[in-house]
């Protein structure tokens, strides 16, 4: 999240996400960054080891500009949250917020507990709660867990959400400088050369927690800023429209099977292979996210189910599989995703070729969501049935912890297991997948 400390998380990440040459010992390193004009952001490099090719890493820090923030940030995504039945996995965290907001008021109306006008309506509202907890022994020692722990772990994770979505203006230039940053890196890596021909032959992004809104709206504004063309009845693209439309719709409720997850990103991986033989510059193949609260688009990013619908079918916010083209002139057919009869892929049609893998440590039990990460979970519901979901049900105990398991993700460096969220990782980023000539 914002709080972290550059090239921290990048570390930690390159070390689940590639195998040890020998237990506890890992074969990269550190260089000097040739896609940023960052000084405090460095290259990573891990030599080619047998089938894997080298590989660079790279790190986009926003730290710097997510600064400010305040306990009331959130307090108007709080009441809208509050007062409608939650998302599952913040059902502990709602009912608990309002077990506060009970003792709050009883505090208010019988312990006559006095406001003082230079604090904010939040800070009150906690001191509140936490002193009619205090009353008891147990009381006491929440109110220090709180007070210690608390505040600062919101602050770093969800009022960073929070901000980062919010429309008012005082978040506007702090939203606009965080995507430019994200945008400005995807296309330097894409434009950065060596020899007089392209240094990365292959681009995968890799989100944890509000990262991966900040990638999506990277990935999604640079596509819309890139013109990929393919030959007239490209193969590829017709078998990638026939994946697609075998895909469960928006209005079915059931989930894609293995079978038909397969087949689509097979479609993806060959379309992407066939967009690169015809020169376009588009490199990137993968996404993925890693418990992000992308989960709660339809509360977080926009107003309601409604309103985040309403965006989908205008194309404002892109799914995988995406949306076919309108009928808007000869050659059109409803499950196209190219322009106007041409073979030039729309503006809202990234995840065509983009792998989209999402990886969740699910809460447990599923009503309420105490144990695990309360803040990530599958994202196939809101951004289409295209999205491989992974619960990663390994790494017991400590993706069980509430709340604390959302830090997790790039914790198991060493447990390489079949249901360990390493393995899933190192699935996802299928760094030894053959590439076109």
């Amino acid at each position: 999240m914002g709080e972290q400390r550059p090239l921290d998380a990048l570390t930690k990440f390159i070390r689940a996400g590639l195998p040890p040459v020998s237990p506890g010992n890992w074969k990269f390193y550190s260089k000097r960054d040739v896609a940023s004009e960052s000084f405090e952001s460095r290259r990573f490099l891990a030599p080619a080891d047998g089938n894997r090719p080298q590989t660079e890493f790279f790190e986009y820090h926003w730290a710097h500009l997510m600064q400010g923030n305040r306990m009331s940030d959130m307090l108007p995504t709080f009441l809208k949250l509050i007062r409608r039945l939650p998302p599952k996995g913040l059902g502990f965290a709602w009912l608990a917020s309002w077990v506060l907001l009970g003792l709050a008021g009883w505090g208010i109306f019988v312990l006559d507990i006095p406001f003082e006008d230079e604090k904010s309506a939040v800070e009150n509202l906690l001191n509140i709660a936490f002193t009619v907890l205090g009353t008891g022994t147990f009381g006491v020692v929440l109110l220090f867990l709180a007070t210690r722990f608390g505040p600062s772990f919101i602050t770093n994770s969800f009022v960073d959400v929070v901000r980062y979505l919010d429309t008012s203006p005082r978040s506007y230039a702090v939203r606009r400088d965080i995507r430019e940053g994200m945008v400005d890196l995807l296309r330097r890596l894409h434009q950065t050369e060596i020899g007089g021909g392209p240094r990365y032959e292959r681009v995968i992004v890799v989100a944890h927690s509000l990262g991966a809104y900040i990638a999506y709206d990277g990935i999604t504004t640079l596509w819309g800023m890139t013109r990929n063309a393919l030959a007239p009845g490209s193969p590829s693209l017709l078998t990638l429209e026939a994946a697609a439309a075998a895909m469960p719709g928006r209005e079915e409720a059931r989930t894609p099977t293995p079978g038909e997850t397969t087949v689509y990103r097979e479609a993806q991986w060959g379309l992407w292979t066939d967009l690169r033989a015809q020169g376009s510059q588009w490199r990137i193949t993968d996404f993925i996210s890693c418990g992000t609260p992308m989960c709660f688009a339809e509360r977080l990013y926009t107003k309601n189910k409604g309103d985040f619908e309403a965006r989908v079918a205008r194309r404002e916010i892109v799914t995988c599989p995406p949306l076919p083209q309108e009928e808007l002139g000869p050659g059109d057919t409803p499950l196209s995703f190219s322009w106007n009869g041409t073979a030039v892929l729309n503006d809202w049609s990234p995840f065509a070729v983009v792998r989209w893998t999402n990886l969740y440590f699910p809460y447990i039990p599923s009503f309420c969501g105490f144990l695990g990460d309360w803040f990530g979970g599958p994202l196939g519901r809101l951004f289409g049935s295209g999205v491989l979901d992974v619960p990663v049900r390994g790494n017991k105990p400590w993706r069980l912890v509430p709340g604390w398991a959302h830090s997790c993700y790039f914790n198991f460096p060493d447990t390489r297991g079949d249901d360990s969220v390493t393995r899933h990782l190192a699935d996802a980023l299928d760094l030894t997948a053959t590439l076109p000539d």
